[in-house]
């Protein structure tokens, strides 16, 4: 014979996954304290040995329908649920009946792309957990996504074809322990608001096949540490501001030639090296 009920209690100190039910019409009058603990029938997927698999983890109020295991009605198993209605709210999920999109009030960066968020019933396939972690699978006809999001908005989503967008509301930190490549076809943007640091162990090469163009609202350093280092310019070299050194000569070795402003005293120079004194 089935049997309907209602978890009360989730606690279970030895952490097996049982719960304690309240059977209909049998255990309407029992306190919770002193309901036996009922063991819950899962799928073959989850940890039935060594912890492997996915965790029972039952909510107090969930609608569960068992059997008992003896005839005197003392040892209930919870064979399944059954979501309905709990205080006139769905129990099934809001995402899982399609509803919009419970973070579309959430401010976007500027160069954000909109989510591609479009379920509709059944085919999205959540998990959530009490305090708002979630993870969907949709299997919606062009719309299929799937999306996984910290209760703190930290999250990211993989549109129907195939884009990918992060959103990390904190710090992010990442370690490469071996080699690490990024391959990218199309073109890549990159916006800092704060400052950036990058810092190099070894060689630092850079090749483009265009131009290169850097503007510094403040002053660009270059500078080689070592005293016997040399800062070599391969190609022409456009000065269009007045040199400016605090001692000595600045000294350029340049392979072709160095066109300059003519308040620098030095125009279309021959190969070899630029000395600039220092003004006094």
């Amino acid at each position: 014979m089935i049997f309907f009920g209602t978890v009360v209690n989730v606690t279970d100190d030895l952490k097996l996954g049982r719960v304690k039910v309240k059977v209909y019409d049998l255990h309407d009058n029992i306190d919770t304290k002193d309901l036996p603990w009922s063991m819950v029938v899962m799928p073959a997927n989850t940890p039935g040995v060594r912890g492997l698999g996915h965790n029972v983890n039952l909510q107090i109020g969930t609608l569960v329908v068992g059997i008992f295991l003896d005839p005197h009605q003392q040892e209930f198993l919870v064979q399944g649920t059954l979501p309905t209605k709990t205080d006139g709210i769905a129990d099934n999920n809001a995402r899982v009946r399609g509803e919009p999109n419970p973070h579309a009030g959430e401010p976007v960066a500027t160069y954000q792309p909109i989510s591609t968020y479009a379920p509709v019933y059944p085919y999205n396939n959540v998990m959530e957990t009490e305090s708002g972690h979630v993870k969907e699978y949709d299997d919606t006809p062009s719309a299929e996504r799937i999306t996984e999001r910290h209760k703190s908005g930290t999250q990211y989503e993989v549109g129907p074809n195939g884009s990918k967008t992060e959103v990390i509301t904190r710090d992010n930190y990442r370690l490469v322990v071996g080699h690490d490549t990024l391959e990218v076809y199309g073109n890549v943007k990159v916006i800092i608001s704060g400052h950036a640091d990058v810092a190099v162990a070894g060689n630092l090469t850079a090749s483009v096949a265009g131009n290169i163009a850097a503007e510094s609202k403040g002053n660009i350093t270059l500078k080689a540490i070592e005293t016997d280092k040399k800062i070599i310019l391969d190609g022409n070299v456009d000065v269009t501001k007045v040199l400016k050194i605090n001692t000595g000569t600045a000294s350029i070795n340049v392979n072709t030639h160095i066109h300059t402003q003519p308040d620098t005293g030095q125009d279309a120079i021959s190969q070899g090296n630029v000395s600039v004194p220092v003004p006094e």
